[in-house]
């Protein structure tokens, strides 16, 4: 992810070219179609068209294909635009009403994008002997994890002095509501008015665990399910990578595969955001 620093033109090149120094220069480009300049003021209709025209030629210019959905359809964005929403909810959760200064929010949003780029793209596998799945992070760092472990920092060195620790507090903060917000959503639960197909042998699974620090939550394969009197199933037994363990359906996420993730809705599993004080008020209790 790249911070820009204005809706501009020159800002949005500037981000673009910022990413292609780092990441590679792309094949493809897919943006959404700029919708919320549009029926805002004229000035920011005409910065709109200048965005996407000079866009349009730098592009071109680089030999690379823009391709933009239409408005008001973020449907047709598939995954990409659920990880920009899921990113944007746990995000606005995060920061609420905080002005973090600029060097902490670039943090922050380097440490979600890793974060997001953790996921599993292919079958998971629980034995040890077999390699880890592969994810974004294997092709942009050669591993899932990097080399760098996450640090343990708790909510009330948000306020610290020390910006870097204040940037992992606000990361430790993105990725327990990305966690607990997100993952959940893949197994929508519409009790009493939409039936949903239950779990079965062989999903892939996450099992959160508030407990564990970030990005560590372990991840299974379904062996056996019990269903209820009614034909819902409430407990699995899952092949895990230490061993099985028997857990609730409630504290599983079933992972989607990229088919499943390009037809599923936009949206996030946030309904109601955590309201929690900036640094000068109170501490907020923990959860």
């Amino acid at each position: 992810m790249e911070v820009a620093s204005s809706l501009s033109a020159d800002s949005m090149i500037m981000a673009l070219r910022r990413f292609m120094a780092r990441r590679g220069q792309p094949d493809t480009l897919y943006s959404d179609h700029g919708t919320n300049f549009v029926g805002a003021a004229a000035e920011l209709s005409r910065a709109r068209l200048e965005i996407e025209e000079r866009m349009s030629d730098e592009a071109t210019t680089r030999a690379i294909r823009w391709l933009r959905i239409p408005p008001h359809a973020p449907h047709m964005g598939g995954s990409w635009e659920r990880l920009v929403r899921s990113i944007k909810v746990a995000l606005s959760a995060t920061l609420h009403t905080r002005a973090p200064k600029d060097e902490v929010l670039h943090t922050l949003l380097l440490e979600a994008e890793f974060v997001v780029n953790s996921r599993p793209l292919t079958h998971i596998s629980v034995l040890p002997s077999d390699p880890t799945a592969l994810t974004p992070n294997h092709f942009l760092l050669g591993s899932a994890a990097g080399r760098w472990q996450p640090g343990h920092f708790d909510t009330s060195e948000e306020c610290s002095r020390k910006q870097w620790r204040a940037s992992q507090a606000l990361a430790e903060m993105f990725w327990q509501r990305w966690l607990r917000e997100y993952l959940p959503t893949l197994q929508r639960r519409h009790k009493w008015t939409e039936g949903r197909p239950p779990i079965k042998v062989g999903d892939a699974v996450v099992i959160t665990d508030p407990a564990l620090p970030r990005n560590t939550w372990p991840r299974g394969i379904v062996e056996r399910v019990y269903p209820g009197i009614d034909g819902q199933v409430r407990v699995v037994d899952i092949r895990t990578a230490h061993g099985r363990l028997r857990r609730p359906t409630a504290r599983l996420a079933v992972l989607p595969t990229e088919v499943e993730s390009s037809h599923a809705p936009t949206g996030g599993g946030l309904l109601t955001a955590e309201l929690r004080p900036p640094c000068a008020a109170v501490a907020a209790s923990a959860d």
